[in-house]
């Protein structure tokens, strides 16, 4: 297992709460946005965790890769898929040396997670026609620690303007910070085809 800090923490974080975090559900801009996915294909669940954003999209029968620093999520996510018979495969992977073959994934999903360098590799690994949803925490006015953490307001629409933008918005949401509520931005987008 990799000394990382960020595996070092959610390693024992899975190790404890891995049965909380199996148990949890997809975010809703996931479920609200269903409808535009594809019925087969291949998917990338980035920074997945226990891969509960890809499990959902393994069982609507899409091809999954889950990708996540944490070595012990990614196993309880695929013996998760075992149980299931679903297709989810898992990397342990640093985000912030991602590198994806182009025209590769029809579907890409991104939360609570930023890593900047990842915006262009999306972009790149997307089929025409291929999917993003993304959300992840916006910059709160008292930050002080962390700040690369948060997005700037409007941070994903100029980051994704390459894309045809569907829907971008914010919502509060229960936070990194001690579950206090946050702002987090919204986008799902397609690539042009």
């Amino acid at each position: 297992m990799t000394t990382h800090p960020d595996a070092v923490k959610w390693n024992e974080r899975y190790r404890l709460e891995g049965a909380r975090w199996l148990a949890s559900k997809p975010r809703g801009l996931l479920l609200d946005f269903a409808y535009l996915l594809p019925e087969t294909g291949m998917a990338l669940d980035a920074a997945s965790g226990v891969s509960i954003h890809g499990r959902f999209l393994a069982e609507r029968g899409l091809r999954v890769i889950a990708l996540d620093i944490s070595e012990v999520g990614l196993r309880l996510a695929q013996k998760w898929a075992r149980e299931k018979g679903v297709w989810l495969e898992t990397a342990v992977l640093d985000l912030s040396h991602l590198r994806l073959p182009p025209n590769s994934f029809d579907v890409i999903v991104n939360f609570r997670f930023l890593e900047r360098t990842t915006f262009p590799v999306y972009q790149q690994a997307l089929r025409p026609g291929g999917l993003l949803i993304f959300e992840t925490f916006v910059k709160p006015d008292t930050l002080e620690e962390h700040p690369h953490f948060f997005l700037d307001p409007g941070e994903l629409y100029t980051g994704f303007s390459d894309l045809q933008i569907i829907y971008h918005g914010s919502k509060k949401v229960s936070g990194a910070t001690r579950g206090r509520l946050q702002s987090a931005e919204q986008l799902v987008a397609r690539k042009p085809a």
